[in-house]
């Protein structure tokens, strides 16, 4: 209730009419993941109404200031009410060219992405979820796949042991539910791959026997074994050697972390790293900028040119003097830049 007076106020001082700042505004305090932080400690949080006053008088101020402070945390479509505000400022277009460049699809996915791959490194450090019992849990056959059928009797052991320091009523009670909810991964995961080749085998089939695709046969269909699932896996512990096991291990392990890097972690709530500035990694942000910098077709004409005259010039001058006082070539050649420099 609170909140909403406080809208309808702010819509009356814009000039009675309802301004599209206020919802932009209004986006920032209830949807944006913004921090609005007193500067003292031991403070209360700040209230709505309070972030909604601040946000707007800082707007009054200087539009500039709002998106420095707030344009990243806007949906590109709020930035075309910037775009049609009259103002002649030259730094509030540069503000605008940026954010566009910050909110533009490949930016966005490659921040997400790099997001990932510094979220997978904490979670590799300071977690078990890259375990190889965790990541079994989450894919159950493509471990079975590569790795599980090529263990030793001990290493399984090994694996499925229980830490004596877990060993609780509730950790055993814990570990049996994450071994059910595996077995049922590892069935869907089965039923999928015995549909998906059943499917290419009968597409295989029909176009032998020119039968259409969508041509529906009497008993062409497959009834899935439920009890396959629990029926233990042939092992192949000796068919190959360590070279070959290390090899598959090292692809489930790619594969995992591809799946997570790629969003395809469905109980992982993404939202907590995609949205969240503490995963991003600042000094790759700095050589992004310098990359960018470095490869403008502006500079590159420019210094490859002025690059390309002083390597020849370079050569030249390293044959006229190359029988001369001995001098050395790295010398010879700093010492032209140098000239060159002055006489720019």
């Amino acid at each position: 209730m609170e909140d909403t007076c406080v809208s309808l106020s702010l819509q009356e001082k814009v000039d009675g009419q309802i301004d599209p700042i206020v919802d932009i505004i209004d986006y920032l305090v209830r949807c944006a993941n913004v921090s609005f932080k007193n500067s003292t400690i031991n403070q209360p949080d700040v209230r709505n109404d309070e972030k909604i006053q601040y946000a707007y008088s800082l707007y009054k101020k200087s539009p500039t200031q709002f998106l420095l402070q707030f344009g990243k945390y806007l949906c590109a479509n709020h930035l075309h009410y910037f775009e049609n505000l009259q103002i002649k400022d030259a730094g509030l277009k540069k503000c605008l060219a940026d954010l566009k460049c910050y909110h533009s699809n490949e930016s966005r996915n490659k921040r997400i992405r790099n997001r990932r791959y510094k979220a997978l490194q904490r979670l590799q450090q300071d977690t078990d979820y890259f375990s190889e019992k965790q990541m079994m849990y989450r894919n159950p056959l493509l471990y079975e796949q590569l790795i599980g059928q090529y263990l030793t009797d001990d290493e399984i052991r090994e694996r499925d042991a229980v830490d004596s320091k877990d060993l609780t009523f509730l950790g055993v009670i814990l570990e049996t539910v994450e071994r059910n909810e595996m077995r049922e991964t590892k069935y869907a995961q089965m039923l999928t791959e015995d549909e998906e080749s059943s499917e290419e085998l009968q597409q295989t089939d029909n176009k032998r026997n020119g039968v259409s695709p969508k041509e529906k046969q009497w008993g062409s269909f497959d009834v899935p074994d439920a009890e396959s699932a629990n029926i233990p896996e042939k092992r192949n512990e000796s068919m190959i050697n360590a070279n070959e096991r290390n090899l598959l291990r090292e692809e489930f392990l790619q594969e995992m972390y591809s799946s997570f890097i790629e969003g395809r972690d469905i109980n992982f709530d993404y939202n907590t790293v995609d949205n969240n500035e503490e995963y991003d990694d600042l000094q790759q942000i700095s050589q992004d900028a310098e990359d960018k910098y470095f490869d403008s077709e502006e500079n590159d004409a420019r210094t490859l040119e002025e690059h390309m005259k002083l390597v020849e010039e370079y050569g030249r001058k390293k044959s006229i003097d190359s029988n001369e006082s001995g001098s050395d070539p790295l010398d010879v050649y700093m010492q032209h830049i140098s000239y060159k420099l002055e006489q720019s």
